[in-house]
């Protein structure tokens, strides 16, 4: 009898070889909780992996979040922790909505983003659009509906609900798969 593994496997995505992304949910109280593991995660990377984090685009949360991340992913990288952190806060403790531009507004003012959010937005909306369908699709082929998840080279895929929420042994399944995507 083959032996279960707790991870998933799915076929290798191209272009994410040396991709380690976390996929979150401004509104998921478990991608708040591990959000320091994952900036720990990406500051001990091997240097030739990329670390990425990336919205689950859902109904939720909204389009408005999804391209509002791309966007200062994009144009205000040293704002992202800030906003995701922001995102957090304003979902989980405040009410704020995340899949209408007011809320949008809310949260990178709270960020400290140099300009309006949803402007910027509006200002790249073509180039986002595309990164966004490019997004949907690589979320479509690595199989993720839940948050936090994470992709280790395209191929394998963890969440802490496959170790019953134990957050040490999630962060050993996840460095142990980093280590076997060598």
């Amino acid at each position: 009898m083959e032996q279960l593994k707790p991870y998933l496997q799915v076929k290798p995505v191209e272009g994410e070889e040396e991709t380690v992304r976390v996929f979150f949910s401004p509104s998921c109280q478990f991608s708040r909780n591990y959000f320091q593991f994952f900036n720990n995660l990406e500051a001990t990377l091997p240097r030739q992996k990329i670390f990425k984090f990336t919205p689950l685009v859902n109904k939720a949360d909204g389009i408005q979040f999804a391209l509002s991340f791309i966007a200062v992913q994009k144009y205000y990288p040293t704002y992202l922790r800030n906003f995701m952190e922001a995102s957090f806060i304003g979902a989980q403790e405040r009410g704020i909505s995340t899949s209408n531009w007011a809320g949008i507004e809310r949260i990178g003012h709270a960020a400290h983003v140099p300009v309006p959010v949803p402007r910027l937005v509006a200002d790249h909306a073509t180039e986002l659009e595309r990164e966004l369908r490019a997004a949907l699709v690589r979320q479509k082929l690595l199989g993720i509906t839940n948050t936090p998840a994470v992709s280790v080279a395209g191929t394998y895929i963890v969440t802490p609900e496959f170790t019953s929420g134990d957050a040490a042994l999630f962060s050993q399944l996840v460095n142990g798969l980093i280590s076997m995507a060598k």
